[in-house]
């Protein structure tokens, strides 16, 4: 297929055997294409039919290109984009608890999927079990116990495969995905696709150096601003109509791709960093700011780490502004997704994240317990160590850890009732009961507030806030402005 030719996006669709391949709802797929650029509704059914892990995860590798031409076509209103581009997303991070902070290595991907296409399921088994009980962080922990996941569905080996292909197959079409970070359309307005696709791209580590470039030349980030070009007027009714006014300003999402896929050795995408970062905008100094700490690890400016702490006690708060910059994929909201990333930098942003830490186990609930286990790691060192009831007793815990227990002691009693939250706790060797875990943190229960005494205090008023991501779907798989 080629995105770049007036030809329908969907032709072709109605060849492919697609019952083969998804034995349910299969033969809805061609028309699923057909309406996907306009239909919040069509996109959300192809999604449960192929998304991963799901039994018709198999067919996702040959959907990629349909998604990609419907993405690039000439004939695809601009505000629609985002719809093709969000699926493809979710298509290849699905799991990006499995991405961050370390990308995965290709070549060991298609090794251990090789292998695991070719060996006794049970011997496969059993092997993501040993390695998920080995595993040296929670990063590789929650990798191992996501394959045996799969693996213990009947076609298991058969969606490992698919999972695989899918990646490649989005990888091949970087030349395509690409062009969408250009033009006033793509980058003007609501749901932007330059904002989605940047998104995409950030995760496609494999063609990095590609990625980077393009990404620089779009956004015009390594000219200092007053060597920029002033920004263009909409030169179509299609801009006109559809906001598509480019600011002449890297799009923050741009400078949260780049942090994923640029590299320390490029002075140039580094001092550009800088600037962004000691700008006027707030977004793009605190994306910029990230993307430094990603980029640099443990070598990160010291600069970076104070801004991205500062962003945290504006108005906005960590939350706020990675909503701003870094997608929501996965189930997985921006700002855990940094939590996890800013793993990257190791020791140098320990306290930063832990800093993080206490909002993001008692507000993202369906993130609890992966957060909780990764702050346990910070604290108390990997799920492997060999953690024992009798160490946690006679304990003198440091104040960083006792920050961690005391946010954890503070959660109500619907975390206590979440069967992967107190596992995670097993692990460490934790009491999951609330009542034996805030007594071995000294951690008092809340007592019930009386409903007379004291009257309310006036609420105060509402802080600025982001605006809010386009429609439903914007909300449900990214796209934070």
């Amino acid at each position: 297929m080629n995105a770049t030719t007036d030809n329908d996006p969907h032709d072709g669709a109605e060849s492919v055997d697609w019952a083969a391949l998804l034995p349910e709802g299969g033969e809805r797929v061609p028309g699923l294409l057909a309406e996907l650029a306009g239909s919040d509704t069509a996109l959300s059914d192809l999604h449960d039919l192929v998304h991963f892990p799901a039994p018709g995860h198999v067919a996702a590798p040959r959907i990629v290109d349909f998604l990609v031409d419907t993405a690039c076509a000439e004939g695809t209103p601009p505000t629609d984009r985002w719809r093709p581009l969000s699926l493809l997303l979710e298509l290849v991070a699905g799991h990006p608890e499995d991405r961050l902070p370390e990308v995965r290595d290709l070549g060991q991907w298609r090794d251990e999927v090789a292998w695991a296409t070719s060996t006794d399921v049970e011997k496969v088994r059993e092997q993501y079990r040993a390695w998920a009980e080995e595993a040296p962080d929670e990063q590789h922990h929650l990798r191992m116990r996501n394959r045996l996941a799969v693996m213990e569905q009947p076609n298991g080996a058969a969606l490992l495969q698919a999972e695989l292909d899918t990646y490649e197959a989005v990888l091949a079409r970087v030349p395509d995905l690409v062009t969408l970070l250009k033009g006033g359309v793509n980058r003007g307005g609501l749901d932007r696709a330059g904002e989605w696709v940047s998104y995409l791209l950030a995760f496609l580590t494999d063609d990095s150096e590609r990625i980077a470039s393009e990404i620089t030349g779009a956004s015009q980030v390594l000219l200092a601003k007053d060597l920029r070009p002033a920004p263009q007027a909409p030169t179509s009714l299609r801009e006109v109509m559809s906001g598509g006014l480019d600011s002449g300003e890297p799009l923050p999402a741009e400078l949260f791709a780049l942090g994923l896929v640029a590299d320390a050795a490029d002075i140039d995408t580094t001092v550009a960093l800088t600037h962004q970062m000691a700008g006027g905008n707030l977004y793009n100094s605190f994306a910029a700011s990230v993307s430094l700490v990603l980029i640099h690890g443990e070598d990160t400016p010291r600069e970076a780490l104070r801004r991205i702490g500062r962003g945290g006690g504006t108005s906005m708060g960590y939350a706020g502004l990675f909503n701003e910059s870094w997608p929501h994929c996965g189930g997985r909201s921006p700002q855990v997704l940094g939590f996890l990333a800013l793993g990257r930098a190791g020791g140098r942003a320990r306290r930063l994240r832990l800093d993080m830490l206490p909002g993001l186990i008692k507000e993202e609930a369906d993130s609890r317990a992966l957060v909780t286990g990764v702050g346990l790691e910070i604290v108390l060192g990997p799920r492997t160590k060999g953690h024992s009831a009798e160490e946690h007793a006679r304990a003198e815990y440091d104040e960083e850890t006792l920050k961690v227990l005391w946010a954890i002691a503070e959660l109500p009693a619907s975390a206590w009732e979440d069967e992967e939250f107190t596992a995670t706790l097993d692990a460490w060797a934790l009491p999951d009961t609330a009542e034996e875990f805030r007594a071995l943190v000294g951690v008092e229960p809340e007592e019930e507030q009386e409903d007379e005494e004291v009257p309310p205090a006036p609420a105060p008023a509402p802080a600025p806030q982001a605006p809010a991501p386009g429609g439903l779907f914007g909300r449900l798989f990214g796209g934070g402005r």
